[in-house]
């Protein structure tokens, strides 16, 4: 497979030198996709053992593909990086010194019409990123009621036109079931602006998409645990790239660099809480020549701690 065919890692070369991916033994690639951190890793050090993990069984076996020639400095396992505690003890492993999670979507998911994220091609409604989620984009959209629909829109998607949008989706629904992207997509445009068509586009299908696959609760519960499996110095890598994500991030790892709860009139602390984290990179962006390399950097933000 041509290296052009896989998914192109953001700020690959900032993560690296961020975790000193040359100076540990191991590292987690909780987001592994196409393998794109996990090759840098590997070719930054000759002696650095990877684990990636990723929900979609397709991306484990392209990335296994890739990266074979490392042998068993990379091995993979399927399941939800919100399970990170699970999933890296059933390799044996009881800590780490460095883990990147990149909280996009892949190249692989976003160019296969059969997979339901792209509203520029038919394809099923979908959405599913892998696993057993008990629901589906199809569900959503067919089921929900106008209501739901418009708070799903306005707090996933930050999409001011919610609820004309939830109406017309409503609307048309009533004479036949929306089964594919292409006739939701055809639903949204013609309920905005058409200079606000793709805009609006993408923010429908990320909130569809972050519903589908409980993205943010999944995030919620990584962040501490990935915190735990850390050994004291041990560092996290975390790059998000839209504003829901992101304050979560800020939020939980402010909370744990200034974890006193006393009241702000006292003049000592009396809680007691430590810090457990420090920042070493608060805000790291693309630069311009990364941008236009590959516009989906765009709005990436990369955020790295380390465990104190």
């Amino acid at each position: 497979m041509r290296s052009a065919d896989y998914h192109i890692p953001v700020l690959a070369e900032e993560v690296a030198d961020g975790l000193r991916i040359a100076q540990v033994s191991r590292v987690v690639d909780g987001t592994l996709g196409d393998g794109g951190y996990s090759l840098c890793f590997l070719e930054r050090s000759a002696s650095v053992q990877v684990i990636g993990i990723d929900l979609d069984r397709d991306a484990i076996e392209r990335a296994g593909e890739r990266l074979a020639g490392y042998g068993d400095r990379f091995r993979a396992v399927q399941g939800n990086f919100s399970d990170i505690d699970t999933l890296v003890g059933q390799l044996g492993v009881e800590d780490l010194e460095a883990i990147v999670v990149d909280l996009g979507i892949s190249r692989l998911q976003v160019t296969d019409p059969a997979k339901g994220f792209m509203f520029s091609k038919p394809g099923p409604l979908l959405m599913r990123m892998g696993g057993a989620s008990r629901v589906d984009a199809g569900k959503i959209v067919n089921e929900w009621d106008e209501k739901m629909l418009a708070q799903l829109l306005w707090e996933y998607g930050e999409e001011r036109r919610a609820r004309w949008i939830a109406r017309a989706i409503v609307r048309a629904r009533s004479n036949n079931p929306i089964t594919m992207t292409d006739e939701l997509a055809e639903v949204v445009r013609r309920a905005v602006p058409h200079d606000h068509a793709v805009k609006s586009l993408a923010r429908v299908f990320q909130a569809i998409r972050i519903a589908v696959n409980d993205e943010l609760n999944n995030l919620r519960s990584f962040l501490p645990k990935a915190l735990q499996l850390l050994r004291p110095q041990g560092r996290l890598a975390v790059v998000s790239y839209h504003s829901l994500e992101d304050r979560i991030c800020k939020e939980f790892f402010a909370s744990q660099i200034r974890p006193c709860t006393c009241p702000p009139d006292l003049p000592i602390c009396v809680c007691g809480k430590q810090p457990t984290i420090r920042w070493v990179e608060r805000l790291v962006r693309p630069s311009e020549a990364e941008v236009q390399r590959n516009p989906n950097a765009r709005s990436a933000k990369l955020r790295i701690t380390e465990r104190l």
